[in-house]
């Protein structure tokens, strides 16, 4: 029990240190992500009146209306019959940050009050490939031309819209490539964790949907679908982003925030196509997404980024 509250204590300090940047002056910053070549991976105002402290006080958010606006994310959820309440609190939590008519969740079976889309398939990670190779299809035939970028995310895995669609303004969407938490091993180019969160450009997703079926050029079955998907957009010559800054800093993360600011992932070492670090030097300013996070620590983490900040603190961003 002691080891749970702690857990807790952490996420709410580490959740809070990542609030105070997510609020940040956007302006003031540019990330210098790049793409690969030669086969390689690649403000706001306050204003407080007499009425003191119970006063709301407005906030200029004009910057985020204008990347929603411009940066069309659609997100599909992962997510399966018996792992509704971790839906659920996506849907209450960040699922408010991105656009409703641009979000579904994938499941074996359909339920509207998510809504979710009931996939053919079987639940398991034996078939997550057919869950992803599946959703993305579905994703392709309903959504292609509504949207600019198309990104997978499971039920766990929390995500900060407002960054994700801030990095991704610097790229064009008719480019192959997808971006995520880059892995080095089982693929020539490496592939994207799916646990973090993966993003395919609308071109990206047109190959994926135009992949030849008879006889297949994918795997379209099988456990590791974040290793398949990446094998199958090697194929079709998508390359990969790499998501880290010129400083090396992540933006898409495996675990909740306790283990990349404090605690670290010693497994990551024989995983991470970068240099692996922990601490909060270690994490971009506007980071993406964090993994592993409960319908408890989600809840807690989006009022932490989203409900508290400092008064009067202004943070400015001078390299990347």
């Amino acid at each position: 029990m002691r080891s749970i509250r702690l857990r807790g204590v952490l996420l709410a300090l580490a959740a809070f240190t990542l609030a105070l940047a997510s609020f940040s002056i956007y302006k003031n910053y540019s990330p210098a992500p790049f793409f690969p070549e030669n086969g390689q991976t690649i403000s706001s105002s306050q204003k407080m009146g007499h009425e003191g402290a119970d006063q709301i006080i407005p906030v200029d958010e004009s910057e985020v209306l204008r990347l929603r606006k411009k940066v069309r994310v659609f997100v599909w959820v992962m997510t399966s019959p018996k792992s509704k309440q971790r839906a659920r609190a996506v849907n209450t939590t960040w699922a408010t940050r991105a656009d409703r008519d641009l979000l579904v969740y994938m499941s074996s079976e359909a339920d509207p009050s998510l809504p979710a889309v009931g996939l053919s398939v079987k639940e398991g990670r034996n078939h997550l490939t057919a869950k992803t190779m599946q959703a993305f299809d579905y994703v392709y035939k309903h959504y292609f031309h509504k949207a600019d970028y198309f990104m997978k995310a499971d039920d766990d895995t929390y995500v900060i819209m407002e960054n994700l669609r801030y990095f991704l303004s610097f790229f064009d969407t008719k480019e192959p490539f997808f971006t995520g938490r880059h892995f080095k091993p089982e693929v020539k180019q490496g592939f994207n964790s799916g646990g973090a969160g993966y993003v395919l450009s609308k071109e990206a997703l047109a190959r994926l949907a135009a992949r030849p079926k008879d006889p297949p050029l994918c795997k379209e079955d099988g456990k590791g679908e974040d290793v398949e998907i990446a094998r199958c957009l090697e194929k079709l010559e998508v390359r990969i982003l790499n998501s880290t800054d010129s400083r090396g800093r992540s933006r898409f993360h495996t675990h909740e925030p306790v283990k990349h600011v404090i605690k670290g992932v010693s497994w990551m070492h024989n995983y991470d196509a970068n240099v692996v670090r922990v601490g909060e030097h270690a994490i971009n300013e506007f980071p993406i997404s964090f993994h592993y996070i409960n319908p408890e620590e989600m809840r807690m983490m989006h009022f932490f980024l989203y409900h508290i900040r400092p008064y009067g603190i202004n943070h400015k961003f001078t390299s990347t």
